[in-house]
């Protein structure tokens, strides 16, 4: 039988951490979308593993940092969003954001306050916006299909920066999109990756980052950088910081007939200011 090769950054969360299952990729990332004039695919390299262990190693204090225990410090430093996409299979309201001991919570509740979706989910979205810096969070995915576990960036140049959209059990899509604004005769485009893990990423946590640098981005699953883009410069505005999740046929498969109670939980998030 051949066994999977665990990644370096498994290794060395493992010699720290024994209780530490850093995810093991599958293979390369896919690309299934063409790049674009503000982004453009590049290979990963020894220099980006490098910059992203210096921000995770404890020395660089972060800008900003939380373990979402606090109903108060979450209602003032994130937005909690309501909003209702009839092309999803549910809406997004407050009541399905919930601060814990455990993290943050974007539960799946049972709702009658859609506009036709039987269920709601969470959204939440920074008040403060950042620029260039290394952001992650530690994550754990709902336990099903149907649902998509977000962690992504919107910025004040209509980019959105999707750090991580996973589906039960084991992919992730990474990406970066252009939103034109209203009446613009440019239309939406965007480019990005389809990354697969041998863990079931539901059954712990993983730690899921961002660095973002005026001329590229980078993106890692517990340490080890499985993308890289290359902005030219484009993609420069401010941005909230959002987590959110959302039922639908497409995330990974068929919406279960009963999805209430398959939670994301983010056991915490930090962001550093670029070096």
């Amino acid at each position: 039988m051949k066994f999977p090769t665990r990644s370096f950054a498994a290794i060395a969360c493992l010699a720290v951490k024994p209780n530490c299952l850093a995810a093991t990729p599958k293979g390369p990332v896919t690309s299934g979308s063409p790049d674009q004039t503000w982004g453009v695919r590049r290979a990963v390299t020894a220099a980006d593993r490098a910059a992203i262990a210096a921000y995770r190693s404890g020395g660089k204090a972060p800008v900003f940092s939380t373990n979402f225990e606090s109903a108060a410090e979450l209602t003032a430093d994130w937005t909690l969003e309501s909003d209702d996409n009839p092309t999803l299979k549910s809406c997004r309201r407050p009541d399905s954001v919930e601060a814990s001991a455990a993290g943050l919570r974007l539960k799946t509740l049972g709702a009658s306050t859609c506009r036709s979706a039987q269920w709601s989910t969470g959204h939440i979205g920074s008040k403060a916006k950042y620029g260039y810096g290394f952001f992650e969070a530690r994550i754990r995915i709902a336990d099903t299909k149907g649902i998509n576990n977000a962690f992504w960036l919107t910025t004040d140049d209509n980019f959105e920066i999707d750090v991580a959209e996973a589906t039960y059990p084991s992919y992730i899509h990474i990406g970066l999109q252009y939103w034109p604004p209203p009446n613009s005769t440019v239309k939406h485009a965007g480019m990005g990756w389809g990354a697969s893990f041998v863990e079931n990423l539901s059954y712990g946590f993983h730690d899921i980052g961002l660095l973002r640098r005026p001329n590229e981005m980078i993106f890692e699953v517990d340490g080890e950088p499985v993308a890289a883009v290359v902005t030219k410069e484009a993609v420069n505005g401010p941005a909230n910081i959002r987590f959110s999740t959302a039922l639908g046929d497409w995330a990974g498969g068929k919406v279960p007939d009963h999805p209430e109670g398959h939670n994301m939980v983010v056991q915490s998030f930090r962001a550093f200011a670029l070096e």
